[in-house]
């Protein structure tokens, strides 16, 4: 079976850093969910269908607040976006690997589970002077889900402790636990703006906010959102060196 094969149990070792990457995170996303109103199982389902912390951080006041469902819908899509390269990437890895595998198994990939697998079977391209092997295939999307499933696990299992716990905090805490959230994002800002562009964004970001949710309450935000990303990326296109 392959939960016993060499490759999982190697991916199961190498996923190691990711749970200890995921435990704070999602408990902090169970203790933020209760802050804000959501049930127990409101957020664990959430955890285990959309399994994309930014996302479903990103979503959680919207929930809470009763924004439009579509709203909510298109800031999920989004902002998963990204996995769609993520994906591409590594497919060729798992060329051999028949079709409804692949996606079932596409459900665990995260930047985590991305990463790890991807690094370690370019390294093994490098060692070995050729391309992705298709009779690894399996052993491939072995390694793969011994990551990605395990850190699944993780995830979900850290996002109803930080609700259980949250229930067991003495009341007015409630209150602190939504600073949880614009924690986090600021977190992701201070380790990812490295380039004028991206600080351009954000602080055009921040000073657009106010306004365009006092033009339109409901879609003000994301229309300001989708317009000024998109200028962004193309600022930065236009500006990166031949």
């Amino acid at each position: 079976m392959m939960i016993f094969s060499k490759s999982f149990r190697q991916g199961v070792k190498a996923a190691v850093p990711v749970w200890i990457a995921f435990i704070p995170s999602s408990f902090a996303l169970g203790m933020a969910a209760k802050g804000y109103g959501l049930r127990w199982e409101e957020i664990v389902l959430m955890s285990a269908l959309v399994y994309a912390g930014p996302a479903q951080y990103a979503v959680v006041e919207p929930l809470a607040a009763g924004r439009s469902m579509v709203q909510i819908l298109i800031a999920t899509v989004l902002m998963n976006l990204r996995f769609l390269p993520m994906s591409a990437a590594i497919a060729p890895y798992f060329r051999r690997v028949k079709r409804t595998r692949l996606l079932w198994a596409a459900h665990f990939i995260s930047a985590s589970s991305f990463v790890v697998p991807y690094v370690r079977f370019q390294k093994e391209d490098q060692d070995s002077g050729a391309a992705a092997a298709p009779e690894k295939s399996d052993d491939n999307l072995s390694f793969f889900l011994g990551i990605g499933m395990t850190a699944f696990c993780v995830w979900v299992a850290g996002t109803a402790a930080g609700y259980w716990a949250a229930l067991r905090m003495p009341p007015g805490f409630e209150e602190a636990f939504k600073f949880i959230l614009p924690a986090y994002f600021a977190c992701i800002l201070v380790t990812d703006i490295r380039e004028r562009t991206a600080a351009a964004v954000c602080i055009l970001s921040f000073v657009a906010a106010v306004p365009a949710s006092l033009w339109n309450p409901d879609w003000g935000w994301m229309i300001t959102a989708i317009a000024i990303a998109t200028a962004g990326w193309r600022a930065g296109e236009w500006l990166r060196p031949a």
